[in-house]
């Protein structure tokens, strides 16, 4: 990937929304949204919020867009596209009141008096980099990374010429060690703190508080000019210097050297960034629809709308969309609405579903939706969103499908790629999310859900999409129930139901009695939308969107449900063989209606088979910690002989209950991979399931057709081309954008070290796939880039003989 700066350089334009209109072209990754629908954040008071352009470049560093964007988002609340990573949980804004950039020069200090062992504690200044006449300043990269480190993780070096460019450090002090202190980055959307990688000793600000290096600062000329130091794990001192060689020109930080003559010498200068200004984050509007999302209906010529609104009062009525191939002649629709609340109850929100059906192929439809909040007479007003439109499915001819896993809100995620292949483009006409929404959906009490939801409100609202569960659809309090209550789901299963149901005598489902395990704000609207759409009007109804099936143009799309083997599901047994069970009613239709639908693709956010699916050394519990999102998967034996000890066998008993081999969470990977292998691989034989695509790993690898293995690591290839396999074809595309990518070495040493015997080919570069059916006999699956949407790999899959393999 190529790197970007601070200020001097950056990512090329991608592009800005605000409410319904594109702005600009987009290239790709996170783009910049502008909402101004939001209310801006109390801390503002009447002013409300700031100009961005105001702001200066320290401010217009935070939009993909630039300069540019941060003119076009005016007073509004917004998402700048650059900030997500630190500012997760929605619009914001700085406020009008706070004043305005700091002049150059100017100390910015909040220094404690009285504590003359931390004589800089609460100084923010910028570091100058002295050793041998480099002047130069140091400050993190948005994409560029050391060799082998993950990219985006802003790792800190010392190339910057402008004072500008300078990341602003605060000083925090580390009781009980003199001159000691964390070191916190407050440039603006980037507020993290400065730590160091395991061995390599990598600096990159890019940690919590809890994960800070302590960094001792040593005077070693007059006039502010130090050497830092810090001790290792195993009490040695280590300085901490700037790379010289094999490190492409580029200076990363380490703190690995033991000579005081190798330390890097610096000078600490006020910051020139402007960090004072106050902001907070913008709150949603009374009756205003938002996280407005098209879901499949579980046919080509079906869709659910699903929106959520905030209102004073319940709603009195069905929800309304009006729908036409005219935007100026629309007919009204009425749906159900669904009452959720967060788990500190301090939020009601009314989720929206309208059912549409019997669209023509290919037509573009026009639409507006509100919610039922006022009938005729009423003094309330009704609150309609704009005008959006999606181009509806289809049931034959050329089908193609963007798919992955795992991406939430992150700047190098995919979303200005999939709005440019298919709300604003024809490169796709489904967008699937094969699990892990948001990073997490119910972190901040589900704040972070809405934002992820309001994100993606430019590409959803214009293209419909398929979501499908994934094991951090459990997290954050989440347990799944934000999931299940936004997709519609949760019917048919063995829980008892806490929302409550609002439909109008035409409504398209009338009142609803099911049940719902939903307990978080995104996993209701989710499982909810799907299952008003393929759970109920699927190929074969399942009654809930844990798993269903929908047929897609030449395409039968399974969704799986792989939680309840990796220790995530409480539901645990009973939801596995229903899914089984389900899942075989599902395959046999499949394989009869192959005349009219040839391809069979199953996904799950859970692949079989794939490099590190075998690791013995690493818990399920793993993934139920943020260590395994942030850190990686990067050798992490340490990390699992930490969580062995902390987790005695059955501790997680009383929280997960009982899956299919007891305490699931306790298992390891290789354990719950071979518990999945043993039930599901015998379906994809049985009925002949073309490919099966799944997430979870943050990378891209794809198999050549090989021999269905008992274990992760998988068999021999059987053929090195795609003509006419008489077994499924395994690809994993776990990167869409999550909170970091993930390596080949899970298993090292061990039988699935960088590679399993059928691999070939891998990428941990941040990307998604296309899958293109062009007719019976051929289907292609592409792996592109996001941050440049190149391909990075394709292949065609022939097939003359659909059905079961012999």
């Amino acid at each position: 990937m190529a790197g970007n700066q601070p200020i001097k350089y950056k990512r090329p334009p991608v592009g800005s929304f605000v409410a319904a209109a594109l702005l600009v072209p987009v290239l790709g990754n996170m783009y910049d949204v502008v909402e101004d629908i939001k209310t801006p954040p109390a801390a503002c008071g009447a002013a409300g919020c700031a100009r961005w352009s105001d702001l200066g470049s320290g401010a217009a560093v935070l939009f993909a867009d630039g300069t540019a964007g941060a003119e076009r988002a005016g007073k509004y609340c917004a998402q700048p596209g650059n900030a997500v990573n630190s500012r997760p949980l929605g619009a914001w804004c700085f406020c009008e009141s706070s004043g305005r950039q700091s002049s150059d020069g100017e100390m910015m200090s909040a220094a404690l008096p009285g504590d003359p062992d931390h004589p800089l504690d609460g100084q923010v200044v910028a570091l100058f980099n002295v050793y041998d006449s480099e002047d130069l300043y140091v400050s993190f990269a948005y994409t560029a990374a050391p060799d082998g480190m993950p990219a985006d993780q802003e790792w800190i070096r010392a190339t910057y010429k402008s004072q500008t460019d300078a990341m602003p450090l605060k000083f925090e002090a580390v009781p009980g060690h003199k001159n000691t202190y964390h070191l916190h980055n407050l440039w603006p959307g980037y507020q993290n703190y400065v730590s160091a990688t395991g061995d390599s000793q990598w600096l990159h600000a890019f940690s919590s508080k809890e994960d800070a290096l302590a960094v001792e600062f040593v005077p070693v000329q007059g006039d502010g000019v130090y050497v830092m130091t810090t001790t290792t794990a195993t009490g040695a001192s280590k300085y901490i210097s700037f790379c010289t060689s094999a490190c492409s020109n580029n200076k990363w930080l380490r703190a690995d050297y033991t000579a005081q003559s190798d330390a890097m010498i610096v000078k600490l200068i006020p910051s020139a960034v402007p960090v004072n200004n106050t902001w907070g984050y913008c709150t949603s509007s009374n009756g205003v629809p938002e996280q407005i999302n098209v879901q499949i209906g579980g046919t080509g010529n079906s869709v659910v709308v699903s929106f959520v609104t905030f209102d004073a009062a319940p709603p009195v009525a069905a929800p309304l969309v009006a729908v036409g191939q005219s935007p100026t002649t629309l007919t009204e629709t009425r749906g159900v609405t669904h009452v959720h609340n967060t788990t500190a109850k301090d939020r009601t929100y009314y989720m929206h579903f309208v059912y549409i059906d019997n669209l023509k192929p290919r037509t573009r439809y026009f639409y507006k939706v509100a919610s039922g909040a006022t009938v005729s007479g009423s003094p309330r007003a009704t609150v309609w969103s704009p005008v959006y439109s999606f181009r509806a499915g289809y049931s034959s001819g050329t089908t193609t499908v963007d798919i992955y896993g795992d991406m939430g809100v992150y700047a190098w995620n995919n979303m200005a790629n999939v709005f440019a292949d298919c709300a604003n483009g024809t490169a796709a006409d489904l967008i699937i999310h094969m699990g892990d929404h948001a990073y997490n959906e119910g972190e901040s009490d589900e704040r972070r859900g809405d934002g992820y939801m309001s994100a993606w409100q430019p590409t959803l609202a214009r293209c419909p999409w398929m979501p499908i569960v994934g094991n951090h659809e459990y997290y954050d309090g989440a347990e799944l129930g934000r999931f299940l209550n936004q997709t519609w789901g949760g019917r048919g299963q063995p829980v008892a139901s806490t929302d409550s149901v609002i439909a109008g005598d035409g409504a398209i489902f009338g009142t609803d009695r099911s049940h719902s395990t939903a307990t978080s704000a995104l996993g209701a609207m989710l499982a909810r939308g799907g299952h008003h759409g393929p759970g109920v009007h699927g190929a074969t109804p399942s009654n809930t969107s844990r798993y269903f099936s929908a047929d897609f143009g030449l395409i039968h799309l399974v969704a799986l449900d792989l939680n309840g083997y990796y220790g995530c599901d409480p539901c645990g047994d009973a939801c596995v063989q229903a899914q089984l069970a389900w899942a075989r009613r599902d395959l046999e239709a499949a394989n009869a209606n192959r005349a009219a639908v040839p391809w069979v693709v199953v996904m799950s956010h859970f692949p079989l088979y794939c490099t590190g699916c075998n690791a013995k050394q690493m818990l399920a519990a793993y993934y139920d910690s943020g260590r395994a999102e942030v850190r990686g998967n990067d050798n992490a034996t340490a990390q699992a002989d930490l969580l062995r000890a902390a987790l005695p066998a059955g501790a997680s008993g009383a929280r997960w209950g009982a899956g299919k081999g007891g305490s699931t969470l306790n298992r390891t990977v290789s354990q719950s991979s071979d518990a999945s292998i043993k039930d599901i691989a015998p379906l994809l034989s049985a009925y002949g399931v073309d490919m099966y695509i799944a997430g979870h790993w943050h990378y891209y690898e794809s198999l050549w057709p090989s021999v269905p293995g008992a274990t992760g690591t998988g068999g021999a290839p059987v053929q090195k081309n795609f003509s006419n396999p008489r077994v499924t074809v395994h690809v994993t595309t776990g990167n869409g954008g999550p909170p970091s990518a993930d390596t080949f070495n899970e298993d090292c040493p061990g039988p699935d070290c960088g590679s399993i015997p059928a691999t070939r080919r891998q990428s941990n570069v941040f990307g998604y796939g296309r899958l293109t059916a062009y007719n019976r006999t051929h289907l292609r699956y592409q792996q592109i880039q996001n941050n440049d949407s190149a391909v990075f790999d394709e292949f065609v899959l022939v097939q003359h003989r659909h059905g079961a393999f012999a």
